[in-house]
């Protein structure tokens, strides 16, 4: 029988205990585990964000991250791998509150023995692979639509858009469509470098007789696979109706395995859509103004009937002068940020010159990649490593000064925001 290699990551700041975890984990048995080490949370994010990681081992007391706090943003940044928690003290309420927010386990160190950790780790990896198997069974026949909307202009909304586009298409090999709704604007048909005669605006006109055929002639291509359809760009003539755009979208859906919607700003059009929206993307900065609006159109979008899981919150680092701890994001927006874009003007300066989309090699189309790959439920594409530790055991940690706890924004983060 062919033996089944699990990459485990342990993050722990004691090279003691982590020698311990490693002897506990030897070579044995039907499964063989390989253990990467790191001794703070921002080495152990940086490890998992390059895949191949089964499973995180994580203790919460880090040079560089405490508590709960450790917790969440390993969650967050977590590409949906489970979390079994290692703590030094045994405290139920919190104990309580990780299982509930989505850890996996929570073992006690003073008492933890190497059957109860493999036991830990082996019912963990069960119950995420059948976890993830009913959701995608749940979802495989629902149409898969994702609005994207900007906190305000200027946040990079039509970028996100057009890059997840074009990445679900590329990494899923499915049909997608990129539609764009700013219909008072509309940049996606420039950075996208396409030329459509056509809009939404003449699929409206034909909406009765619309078939497979006319909307073929309708859509400019990027790709056999990738179509777009362009902005009326009404530049100021007046706005379209939504029950119009409604029944194009409804009638075009089923082409499709990926729709893409850039709503621009929240506006009638786009929240008269967000019905039919199986995910709904925010784009926000870190500028006071783009968080504030962010802060509205999150409590919009949840009037308008929109589930919490099915929001997420983008924050693109165009400025990295106003950067924040992802702990002060999460009070603020009052929900969990999905991903975090680093700052790149320079490459998306050239790209707009060039008319094409960031390379998938530069730091922003990784990212945007990795986004994609979050949307879609997909893996990550690392190959996966045997044993190899990030330093030697010998190694103690070096990093000691903590993450500041400021919270710049008490006032907009307070009831009266």
């Amino acid at each position: 029988m062919q033996r089944k290699t699990l990459t485990i990551l342990l993050i722990e700041d004691s090279p003691d205990y982590a020698e311990l975890i490693q002897k506990w984990l030897s070579p044995g048995g039907e499964t063989t585990f390989a253990l990467n080490w790191t001794d703070s949370l921002a080495i152990g994010l940086n490890r998992l964000s390059q895949g191949g990681v089964d499973l995180v081992l994580l203790d919460l007391g880090l040079p560089d991250s405490e508590g709960l706090e450790t917790f969440t943003r390993t969650r967050a940044d977590g590409h949906n791998v489970p979390v079994i928690i290692l703590s030094g003290g045994d405290s139920e309420p919190l104990a309580l509150q990780m299982i509930q927010d989505g850890a996996d386990d929570y073992l006690i160190k003073s008492t933890c023995t190497r059957d109860l950790l493999v036991k830990a780790v082996r019912y963990a990896l069960v119950r995420h692979k059948q976890t993830a198997r009913s959701v995608t069974e749940a979802k495989s026949g629902e149409p898969k639509i994702i609005g994207v909307i900007g906190a305000k202009g200027g946040v990079g909304t039509t970028t996100v858009a057009c890059n997840l586009a074009a990445e679900l298409h590329r990494q899923t090999g499915k049909k997608v469509l990129l539609a764009d709704l700013d219909t008072q604007a509309g940049s996606v048909s420039f950075l996208m470098s396409v030329h459509g005669k056509y809009s939404i605006l003449d699929a409206i006109s034909i909406v009765r007789d619309l078939d497979r055929a006319s909307w073929e002639q309708l859509v400019a291509k990027a790709d056999d696979a990738l179509h777009v359809l362009p902005s009326p760009d009404l530049m100021g003539k007046g706005e379209l109706q939504v029950g119009d755009i409604r029944q194009v979208l409804t009638k075009v859906r089923t082409m499709y395995d990926w729709i893409v919607l850039d709503l621009g700003r929240l506006n009638g059009i786009s929240a008269g859509v967000l019905d039919i929206v199986n995910q709904v993307l925010l784009v926000t900065t870190t500028s006071i103004p783009a968080l504030y609006e962010a802060k509205r159109v999150i409590g919009a979008v949840a009037k308008a009937g929109v589930e919490k899981d099915c929001l997420r919150v983008i924050v693109n680092e165009i400025d990295e002068s106003h950067q924040m701890s992802r702990t002060n994001l999460n009070q603020i927006f009052g929900a969990q940020v999905f991903a975090r874009l680093p700052s790149a003007s320079e490459v998306l300066h050239d790209s707009c010159v060039l008319r094409r989309l960031p390379g998938k090699n530069s730091i922003i189309g990784r990212e945007l990649a990795g986004l994609a790959r979050n949307v879609a439920g997909l893996p990550e594409n690392q190959s996966r490593r045997a044993f190899q530790p990030l330093f030697s055991f010998a190694d103690r940690f070096l990093r000691t000064n903590k993450l500041s706890q400021s919270d710049p924004l008490k006032e907009l983060c307070g009831p009266s925001a």
